[in-house]
């Protein structure tokens, strides 16, 4: 009979929590996964991340896990590491799918194969888990230097926006986290088995809330016309600062109805190219684009001798805003405090 160990239960419960997170992200990814080859090869990540996690909480729960079961659960972890360098390589440098990819995965075709009779003692503990371990770090390692090369080499590439730094940051230190944790329970005798999942609990927690406040990070803009933009570098630049004119100068985000169709109207060029400068070369999301210019303007207001005594609401409708709470999300999202604090806090009596 079982005895119960409570820190070995609450760890237990823990990991758990998470791979039933991770399972969420991967059906959500998948849900999408028609959108963006690379929506599936998250889905993909996901799942094998809930699969292995799984695997390390029944061998721990379980006094004899079935055999089959353990070679699966080193499966799914012998595909996390090739799955998340190939969707770091195709969100930070988009371009087209390569067949030849699938030669990332011939390990865990291998596993997959033999899953019936790769014996612990005869294959596992007998260099194959070393050799797994070995191989999850070289991805993550070669993940974190795609980061550094994406980022290193920014003036070479369109900018990305803030939420998708933070997002491919987030998921790849994550994963280098978990992986390394294995590594160091096993290879190096330094950190607890279940240590691992447990680091990954908030960062899949963090990962969700970006995503689903955020569900736009698998609405990837590589559409056909987005590729076939044939614009150089300087002609782009251009055609940004023309925006920033027109905003400037035209004052358009003060128009209730102002929308990226209008934009490119007054612009006259093509939506679809004025959404890919706005996201590409500005750096941002149209919304946010436009409502940067709106909430400046909220400021100048709120801190002028003249608009002292005028409500905050009327300020808001005045620079463009259909709602109230739709300006105090993007005014504390921008100033990171509500416009009355920022008020108070300015304006001297």
């Amino acid at each position: 009979m079982r005895t119960i160990r409570l820190n070995k239960e609450i760890e237990v419960f823990i990991a758990g929590i998470g791979a039933a997170q991770s399972f969420l992200m991967a059906f959500y990814s998948f849900y999408e996964r028609k959108k963006d080859f690379r929506n599936f090869l998250l889905s993909l990540f996901f799942i094998s991340i809930t699969l292995r996690l799984a695997k390390s909480i029944l061998w721990v729960y379980l006094d004899s896990t079935p055999l089959w079961l353990v070679n699966f659960g080193f499966t799914a972890h012998s595909i996390s590491g090739p799955v998340l360098f190939l969707y770091t390589l195709y969100f930070l440098f988009p371009k087209k799918w390569h067949a030849l990819n699938l030669l990332h995965f011939v390990p865990s075709f291998f596993l997959l194969f033999f899953i019936s009779s790769l014996s612990l003692n005869n294959f596992w503990y007998s260099g194959g888990y070393s050799i797994l371990l070995f191989q999850q770090v070289v991805y993550s390692i070669l993940s974190l230097i795609l980061l550094g090369l994406r980022f290193l080499s920014n003036k070479h590439q369109s900018p990305m926006d803030r939420t998708s730094i933070v997002w491919i940051t987030t998921l790849v230190f994550a994963t280098a986290l978990l992986q390394f944790l294995y590594f160091s329970n096993y290879i190096l005798g330094l950190t607890p088995y279940l240590l691992g999942p447990i680091a990954y609990l908030p960062f899949i927690y963090f990962l969700a809330f970006l995503l689903f406040k955020n569900p736009s990070l698998l609405k990837h803009e590589i559409s056909k016309k987005h590729q076939n933009i044939r614009l150089t570098e300087k002609e782009l630049n251009e055609s940004a600062k023309h925006l920033e004119y027109l905003m400037q100068d035209k004052k358009l985000y003060l128009d209730p109805e102002c929308t990226l169709n209008r934009v490119a109207k007054q612009a006259k060029l093509p939506a679809y190219l004025v959404s890919h400068i706005v996201n590409n070369t500005i750096g941002k999301s149209f919304p946010d684009f436009l409502n940067g210019y709106r909430i400046e303007e909220a400021k100048r207001k709120l801190l002028h001798p003249n608009y002292r005594n005028t409500k905050i609401a009327s300020i808001a409708y005045d620079c463009g805003f259909n709602t109230l709470s739709s300006f105090n999300i993007a005014f504390k999202k921008f100033v990171r405090t509500t416009p009355t604090k920022f008020q108070k806090s300015n304006v001297t009596i």
